[in-house]
């Protein structure tokens, strides 16, 4: 499981079954492939050069590393991965011939490509791709052409991809955020569904995932317009919903998540407005008050949380422009009359409530695309080598993954080699596959997935190779294949390994065309089984609970950040200074120049953007290790679950900076470095490096929600 992905509990067998729908943009990335294979492999054949052709095609998987991010990060990632698959490339070549030189050759880039993936936070299809052109190049004979023309060719093969992808992805340079930020529309969707569920906290910790890599690709490609604007509002409409469902006991209609799912149709084909009748009779409907659903004092005081924050920005309900809204006056007229009952006081208060926290969720949905009076989305992007450092500490989950591929590659290699298996590089190439994902049960999912789709694929792949085909015919069908295994390998591994079967061995055919069919696919049978029982033997024995065992780690860094970012907020509420969503912001019809002398943010507020970063990338780091252990052996996952629900639930409270917590920061005895000693107090106690703190330390703010969590955490921790 990479990191990034959702949280649906551990995996099973029957998950290696199922048939998932491609991600959008997903046909632009396999016309790319395809085209970066069979135009390597069809100039070879013009020059009557085609091994060398073949040798370049190596370099093709540049083209699908990174699918989902924004054009100007791939410009600058999609290099530097061309040249580790020359790299590896090279080194396979110089491995050709000697069988413990080739173990360790492919074990070497198994190792390293591993750990800088993991590291980097890269997504699928990580290390494989580069095992394959290490292991690939190990097998082609020297005469074919000298290790540094090999290498060139490599790299001419990748620059090919890099300029493909690039020309084809300029044509939709908005796609990558306009498909990041409909998917944060569906995730707030769901979340808005699935409040006061069995599934919030997951939907919860999704839709804010989603918000937040919506809002690095919007920065990083900065379309502008009404694009931009829904990422600005984002958050916004997060909190509305929070706010809403806190206020009165009870998830948002359902008409908001049928209008969020609409804005995300239309943002995904590049229409950003819709209907403005349908939208100006949907935001009237309001749904019937029930104060019973919560009490009064509960409402109340979520109230006096929320009505500070609700008119910030773009809400307009009070605007006396709106025609057709009546605005709420801010003292009620007296009535003189027979006196009113108590319980329709409370009854009308509710209602008050609940309607207007209504009108300003439907006002936030509403107004999504207008481009003016929210500032740009500005987000704290971590640099490269920042990411390095702490994907490479040395409790990092990545070292272990990448002993583990490095170790099973080897083992993978000479055993092939042992064994007599001709062309023996796809049995680390098996290995390296299922090892891609990092837990015991779903590289059982993804062992029993390529074992049934290498079955099948041979059978395929016999077909094709008994027939006497011509050359070309050979390099379109490979061409469509691998047009095919990108459009519908991310559907199920199965598919994806029942497309690779025949594609490989016509490959196979054109780097040796003398060698007979039979011997040809039984040799890369053998060789994939023997490397799918390696890579789940290793799996399973090599660091099985490599997660769990870290995952007090994760916990610890998260509480440490969300304790950096709370010492942060008393340090603004007592210096007094503004906070940075009440500033006049400058608008998207007259955005400031980028980098403009006067946009730098000052540095209370760089200070506090960096906290709230830390906070976001370690509660999105402690989920996935949390879904890691998951499917691993043991129940690490399961007994420090409540510590992970409550903080989330702490870290996401903090990122809101709800009213009640902002008023009740100015009444906090403690000083901003005795509340970041608590937490920090608090981290190593669930670590079990020191005694807990007390669950109501007189440190915390007066705000009974935050000290609920931290009386959570608490109770959670190890007992000493």
């Amino acid at each position: 499981m990479r990191r990034g992905a959702s949280e649906s509990g551990p995996a099973s067998l029957r998950g290696a079954f199922t048939v998932r729908r491609p991600p959008p943009g997903r046909g632009r990335l396999a016309l790319v492939s395809a085209l970066a294979t069979g135009i390597p492999l069809a100039a070879g054949q013009l020059t009557g050069q085609l091994s060398l052709g073949l040798t370049a095609t190596l370099g093709a998987a540049t083209a699908i590393y990174y699918p989902r991010s924004s054009w100007r990060y791939r410009s600058r990632a999609l290099p530097v991965v061309a040249v580790g698959a020359a790299a590896a490339g090279s080194l396979g070549a110089v491995a050709w011939g000697n069988p413990w030189r080739t173990a360790i050759v492919v074990a070497t880039v198994a190792f390293v490509a591993t750990a800088l993936f993991a590291a980097l936070l890269a997504p699928p299809p990580g290390a494989v791709p580069i095992v394959v052109a290490c292991a690939v190049a190990t097998q082609l004979p020297p005469g074919v052409a000298p290790v540094v023309t090999r290498a060139g060719l490599t790299l001419a093969g990748a620059a090919f991809a890099y300029l493909l992808t690039m020309i084809v992805a300029r044509g939709d340079r908005a796609g990558p955020s306009r498909r990041a930020v409909a998917e944060a529309l569906e995730a707030l969707a769901t979340m808005s569904d699935t409040l006061g569920t069995g599934r919030t906290e997951v939907t919860r910790h999704d839709a804010q995932r989603e918000i937040r890599r919506a809002e690095v690709i919007v920065a990083r490609d900065r379309p502008g317009g009404q694009l931009a604007a829904i990422a600005a509002r984002l958050r916004r409409v997060f909190t509305r919903i929070v706010d809403y469902a806190t206020l009165t006991g009870r998830r948002p209609p359902a008409s908001v998540s049928g209008r969020l799912r609409d804005y995300a149709a239309g943002v995904s084909v590049g229409r950003y407005d819709p209907d403005r009748s349908t939208r100006a009779r949907w935001w009237r409907r309001a749904p019937p008050a029930d104060p019973g659903l919560a009490g009064d004092a509960a409402l109340a005081t979520a109230w006096a949380g929320a009505a500070a924050r609700a008119y910030v920005l773009v809400d307009r309900v009070d605007a006396p422009t709106h025609a057709g809204r009546r605005p709420w006056p801010a003292s009620r007229p007296i009535t003189i009359g027979p006196p009113i009952h108590p319980g329709r006081v409370a009854a009308r208060r509710g209602q008050d409530q609940t309607s207007r926290a209504w009108h300003r969720l439907a006002a936030t949905v509403a107004e999504m695309t207008q481009p003016t009076g929210v500032r740009p989305v500005a987000p704290i992007i971590a640099p490269t080598r920042d990411l390095l450092a702490d994907g490479l500490r040395l409790r990092s989950p990545a070292w272990p993954w990448a002993v583990r591929s490095g170790l099973a590659t080897a083992a993978a290699a000479l055993l092939a080699i042992a064994a007599g298996i001709d062309r023996p590089f796809w049995a680390p190439v098996a290995a390296a596959t299922v090892l891609e994902v990092r837990s015991a049960r779903v590289a059982g999912q993804h062992t029993l997935q390529h074992l049934l789709g290498t079955a099948l694929g041979t059978l395929a792949a016999f077909a094709l190779l008994v027939v006497p085909f011509p050359v070309w015919w050979l390099i379109l069908t490979i061409t469509v294949l691998q047009a095919a295994i990108e459009l519908l390998g991310p559907a199920n591994g199965g598919i994806g390994a029942l497309l690779v079967m025949p594609s490989t061995m016509l490959v196979a055919e054109f780097a040796g065309p003398e060698q007979l069919a039979g011997p040809l696919v039984t040799s890369r049978l053998l060789g994939t089984l023997l490397g799918l029982v390696v890579g789940l033997v290793a799996s399973l024995v090599l660091w099985p609970r490599a997660a769990a065992q870290r995952l007090p780690d994760a916990l610890a860094d998260c509480l440490r950040a969300i304790g950096v970012l709370l010492a942060n907020l008393l340090v603004e509420s007592r210096t007094g200074r503004t906070p940075p969503a009440l500033r006049p912001v400058p608008t998207f019809e007259h955005p400031a120049r980028h980098g403009a002398p006067d946009q730098r943010r000052p540095p209370t507020e760089r200070r506090r953007g960096a906290a709230r970063h830390h906070v976001e990338a370690t509660l999105e780091w402690l989920s996935e290790m949390h879904a890691e252990a998951e499917n691993e052996p043991g129940e690490a996952a399961r007994a420090i679950w409540p510590a992970v629900i409550a903080a989330r639930r702490l870290g996401y409270l903090v990122l809101l900076e709800p009213p009640g917590l902002r008023d009740a920061l100015p009444a906090t005895a403690a000083s901003p470095e005795a509340i970041r000693l608590l937490f920090s107090q608090l981290a190593a106690a669930i670590r079990g490096d020191g005694p807990s703190p007390p669950q109501e330390p007189p440190q915390l703010p007066p705000f009974p929600p935050l000290r609920g969590e931290f009386a959570a955490l608490v109770g959670a921790a190890p007992q000493r």
